[in-house]
């Protein structure tokens, strides 16, 4: 059997046309019971289809994006739908038509990926070669500071990283490297 299923236009949902699945559906000469609305994300009318739909169901939709909200999503309904062998028609994405959809939405998803990691990779090695990876180093100022507080014995290594904004952990190694010691008194 054949399906339609429109996510009609509501309250604070974006604004798309359906003409061209109406259209469609006209041309197909499908009844009301072949046609399933919903009109939020709640997608109730749409699960209820999912559920009741035979092995090798056709079903025409507008755009993937009306089935799910997310990538995870989509990909757990174009599982639902491979299971049972649905046939997708899909207006928007003619690519993601017919019945290997699940295999074409896992290998751009793969090739998404690819692309982020080369994208993120380009951009690692440029910060590399502009030197500005890592933390930023403390001012030599501020140990300089926070050194002369500590031989001072002046302050606490509390109120040292309070009033100098020389971390703990730095003024520690700092002391450590210098061999720098409190005075004794």
């Amino acid at each position: 059997m054949v399906w339609a299923y429109v996510m009609e236009n509501g309250n604070g949902v974006e604004k798309h046309s359906n003409q061209p699945v109406f259209q469609l559906i006209q041309k197909m000469g499908l009844t009301d019971e072949q046609l399933v609305f919903d009109q939020d994300n709640n997608r109730g009318e749409f699960c209820k289809l999912l559920e009741s739909m035979d092995v090798g169901d056709k079903l025409i939709i507008r755009s993937v994006a009306d089935l799910a909200d997310d990538l995870m999503n989509l990909i757990n309904v174009f599982q639902k739908l491979t299971d049972k062998q649905i046939s997708l028609c899909s207006i928007e994405e003619p690519f993601l038509s017919g019945e290997d959809y699940l295999g074409s939405i896992t290998e751009f998803t793969r090739l998404y990926v690819l692309f982020q990691k080369k994208k993120q990779q380009a951009g690692y090695r440029k910060a590399c070669a502009e030197g500005r990876v890592g933390r930023p180093p403390t001012k030599s100022k501020d140990i300089e500071q926070a050194i002369e507080l500590y031989k001072s014995d002046a302050c606490t290594i509390s109120q040292i990283t309070a009033l100098t904004g020389v971390s703990k952990t730095t003024l520690y190694r700092v002391l450590k490297e210098q061999k720098v010691g409190r005075p004794e008194g």
